[in-house]
């Protein structure tokens, strides 16, 4: 029997989420600070090899699921390559992406070739004036050539996620939820959160309560069943729809109870919560540990010590130590 990870609460630990750089071809004003942020130096990233390591040592203890982040995961070259070593390791049984997907147009084949299973994109805006100001780019036409070539390259999961700001992008909601009709594409709300305190401002958040009572207003919702890798959005889909709209409560409403995910960044820290002050130096272990029995040992210790409910930086009063583009969320 295949080994289970579960942390000090009892919940089982098999979704692994790793961020391949912090580099990223946007600058999307929600998630990268006013004024911009000190990378990583590439000799501080680790190589394809040592996260290969770290995978398979994760799946060694139970991650069954891998989503591969960034910054934007596609701008690291020989992502494609990584991911096909990724394919090969035993008990990984789910590859996913998240992108932006500025660069799907040209990769979706091979992706969908190297093992991707899933795909979440990240759009915020369909009106393409509006598309540059949220992220510094025209780039609103190649994200959505994007969406098309991965659908028609076979990926059977995919979905866009729009982070709905009030004041910014929220009198859109109507016309994200209504490409669900015709798209074989999952929409997501999903809530403003303090993931990146230079940013955060309360008085923009639109409680995805009063979001879902607009797209209710679009015509019946009928729930629908939650895959084993749904995730923590509650899904629904319009009467004769090809698509689904799902919501997620990120601010209001905490899922922390289902929680079954781990983060690895790009320098090889292990952050066991989003929004938590533990840590784990992984890279540091790398090159002492041969067998990986010390790596184990370490992270089976973390997860005693993961939290039962996240700590979000309306709490803390701002004071996160890391930006999103350096997690992936």
């Amino acid at each position: 029997m295949a080994e289970q990870l579960k942390d000090g609460h009892g919940r089982r630990i098999e979704y692994l989420r790793v961020s391949v750089t912090d580099r990223c071809n946007l600058k999307c004003v929600y998630c990268m600070p006013p004024g911009g942020m000190e990378l990583s130096p590439r000799c501080d990233m680790l190589r394809y090899k040592d996260l290969i390591r770290l995978i398979t040592i994760f799946g060694e203890v139970g991650v069954r699921k891998v989503r591969l982040t960034g910054g934007e995961p596609l701008v690291r070259k020989g992502i494609v390559g990584f991911i096909r070593q990724i394919n090969k390791i035993p008990g990984i049984e789910q590859i996913a992406l998240t992108t932006n997907g500025q660069l799907l147009n040209r990769m979706a084949g091979n992706l969908k070739e190297a093992g991707v299973k899933r795909v979440n994109i990240s759009l915020d805006s369909l009106q393409k004036e509006r598309f540059q100001s949220i992220t510094g780019y025209d780039g609103l036409s190649a994200t959505l050539e994007g969406i098309d070539k991965i659908i028609e390259a076979g990926v059977k999961s995919v979905k866009i996620n729009m982070v709905v700001i009030k004041g910014v992008n929220d009198d859109e909601v109507e016309a994200f939820a209504d490409m669900s009709r015709d798209r074989a594409v999952q929409i997501r709300f999903i809530e403003f959160m303090p993931a990146t305190p230079e940013v955060w401002d309360e008085s923009r958040l639109a409680l995805m309560s009063d979001v879902k009572k607009r797209v209710e207003r679009m015509g019946e919702l009928a729930p629908c069943e939650k895959s084993q890798w749904g995730g923590p959005a509650e899904i629904y889909r319009f009467k004769g729809a090809v698509g689904e709209v799902g919501f997620i409560s990120a601010v209001s409403h905490h899922f922390c109870a289902e929680c079954n995910r781990l983060r690895l960044t790009s320098t090889g820290e292990l952050l066991t919560c989003l929004f938590g002050d533990n840590h784990l130096d992984l890279k540091s272990m790398l090159a002492r540990d041969a067998s990986g029995d010390e790596i184990k040992t370490a992270i089976k210790a973390s997860l005693k010590h993961k939290n039962k409910v996240r700590d979000m930086a309306i709490k803390q009063g701002g004071n996160l130590r890391r930006v999103m583009t350096c997690v992936g969320g």
